[in-house]
């Protein structure tokens, strides 16, 4: 159940790039192609309901269950409007407008748009090798955490 939250999380990590009212920027993100590289964000994280899936005992309509699940909530709960405008407010805070025309001209560019490109598959690879590593040392964690749920009756 605790992995089912991680997710969710890790979705609104994917989402750090988004919209504003500034035109450099709506610009910019109109060259990224923004909303498909949230979608290729979400995309990229399925390979963790593979995970859940199958430390659940899920069959393959189980699992298929899980990923509509997962969809449904991206597709039709998350307010990408909403985030892609906070986000666009916070390139427009952290970057100069000339910064903001270089990182454009860059995203124009065939290595800028092969970058978008291939931007979720290396997510998606990142992901699951973090993952594969948290897993690994998960029984480390837990020992670390068995002091601090003992001092604070965490059960």
């Amino acid at each position: 159940m605790k992995k089912l939250l991680l997710l969710p999380l890790l979705l609104m990590g994917l989402a750090g790039q988004a919209y504003s009212s500034n035109d450099s920027v709506d610009k910019m993100f109109d060259v990224m192609d923004m909303e498909r590289q949230m979608t290729g964000g979400f995309e990229a994280m399925l390979p963790l309901i593979d995970q859940m899936s199958a430390q659940f005992g899920l069959d393959a309509t189980g699992k298929e269950e899980l990923t509509t699940i997962y969809r449904t909530w991206f597709n039709d709960d998350i307010d990408r409007v909403k985030m892609l405008n906070t986000i666009k407010d916070l390139y427009a805070d952290t970057f100069t407008e000339k910064e903001i025309e270089e990182i454009t001209k860059f995203y124009q560019t065939d290595v800028g748009q092969k970058l978008l490109v291939k931007s979720p598959e290396l997510m998606q690879i990142g992901a699951q090798l973090g993952m594969t590593e948290a897993q690994s040392k998960q029984e480390l964690l837990l020992q670390r955490l068995e002091p601090f749920f003992k001092k604070y009756n965490i059960q």
